[in-house]
């Protein structure tokens, strides 16, 4: 579900074009400036046009919805011939596919369903996969879902180039960051402005020439109320009365990177860095390891009720290969969980279910794709056990997908399409 697209992908806007954007960290694109702006310009443009006055055929229309509904009771599923491009069978087992094909025709991104998907050969083109299947130890079901989104020519490992330049612009004095940002990226930092704003900035120098970082940016719907009345609300509703704590720390319980958003918050983020690269928040400077511990916590209020999870912990892996770069996360311990007193009283071993075995797995990242495209991609891999308290949370779980879906949705893709054509306009003109 896409309840915290928005917000994710805002901060991820104003992290680049924000507090730690700055004229070297969009020229890290490249090796040199025309490849850098190209390269970017690549990216940019693939998430301005996912954005860009989206429509749906009507059999995905409905998939999507259905899915949403179902999505912890999928024997509801299983036997709808309208949701899917492929089904087939292996003894009692139901396997089941849909794949959807995303490009912008006629000023529209749209979605298709095909299968199988077109090969992604423009910037801007996307492969949605969904997969079903039915397991044979229990009585569960697997989610598949793999994303390609097709963003230009830029090598994956630019990535790592481009985070490094984001950490080391952040050594500074706060006033150089905001006069570096404000200059270089004008028309973002408007754009983006009517809904997060970077409230402070905090640098402090270290003994060993590291510097510790503490940004706070708000949240506010304000400046969306008279063109996205429906966002606003959407993001008072729903953003505004959530709030997490995520942490990164290595296997001692050094702590290398801490986010958190207290409900009705602004998001506070602290690191720090070393001529670009992360360094523990507290003592030696060391490298950071390749693969660390993700801890979170989170709070969300679904209609009446508050639901959250404590002491979610996962491995996080930096993934760093010759066609790839990106992170993998799995979870395989399950959390503790603030439930509504009734739901509570359910079983509770289905709950226990998707962190059995393999967990749960996300990836996402840069991957060298064909036909001289990256794609940005993500995937997760989820089972779950259909039981009274999984359907419970699937219901809570759809009423805000419903309260998105519509005039939310269009609102806030046009707020993300004019974010990203401001950053394609600053990073054209930059050293021009």
């Amino acid at each position: 579900m896409r309840t915290a697209a928005i917000r994710t992908a805002a901060i991820v806007a104003t992290l680049t074009v924000g507090p730690l954007g700055c004229r070297a960290a969009a020229l890290a694109y490249g090796p040199d400036a025309t490849s850098a702006r190209a390269n970017a310009d690549g990216v940019m443009s693939a998430l301005e046009q996912r954005f860009t006055r989206v429509v749906r055929v009507p059999k995905f229309a409905n998939a999507r919805m259905r899915l949403a509904r179902y999505a912890m009771a999928p024997s509801k599923l299983v036997g709808d011939t309208s949701i899917w491009t492929a089904s087939r069978s292996i003894g009692a087992r139901s396997e089941r596919e849909l794949e959807v094909f995303g490009s912008l025709v006629d000023g529209r991104y749209t979605f298709v369903t095909r299968r199988p998907a077109a090969p992604l050969t423009h910037v801007g083109e996307a492969r949605h996969f969904i997969g079903l299947q039915a397991l044979d130890n229990d009585d569960g079901w697997r989610w598949t879902t793999t994303v390609d989104h097709a963003v230009g020519p830029m090598p994956p490992e630019r990535a790592a180039d481009v985070m490094r330049a984001l950490f080391a612009s952040a050594e500074r004095t706060p006033s150089s960051i905001r006069v570096d940002y404000r200059a270089a990226f004008p028309r973002a930092s408007e754009a983006f402005g009517r809904m997060l704003a970077v409230d402070s900035i905090s640098t402090v120098m270290q003994v060993d020439g590291s510097t510790l970082v503490t940004l706070q940016i708000a949240t506010s719907d304000l400046q969306l109320r008279d063109r996205s009345p429906a966002l606003a609300k959407f993001i008072r509703r729903y953003v505004e009365s959530s709030g997490y704590h995520i942490r990164l720390t290595d296997k001692s319980g050094g702590e290398w990177f801490d986010a958190s958003a207290k409900r009705g918050s602004r998001l506070v983020i602290r690191f720090r860095s070393h001529d670009g690269e992360l360094q523990p928040l507290s003592g030696a400077a060391r490298h950071m390891p390749d693969t660390l511990v993700l801890n979170m916590d989170a709070q969300a209020k679904l209609s009446f009720f508050t639901v959250g999870v404590s002491n979610l912990v996962g491995e996080f892996v930096h993934v760093h290969t010759a066609s790839e770069r990106g992170w993998a996360m799995r979870f395989t311990k399950e959390p503790s969980w603030q439930l509504p007193p009734l739901a509570e009283q359910l079983l509770h071993s289905p709950l226990q279910r998707p962190f059995v075995g393999d967990g749960i797995q996300f990836r996402i990242g840069y991957r060298r794709g064909t036909d001289g495209q990256t794609f940005l991609s993500r995937s997760v891999v989820l089972a779950v056990q259909e039981s009274a308290i999984m359907r419970f949370l699937g219901t809570l779980g759809f009423t805000a997908m419903s309260d998105y879906a519509g005039q939310v949705e269009e609102e806030e893709n046009r707020f993300l399409a004019e974010g990203f054509a401001a950053l394609r306009a600053d990073i054209a003109a930059l050293n021009r």
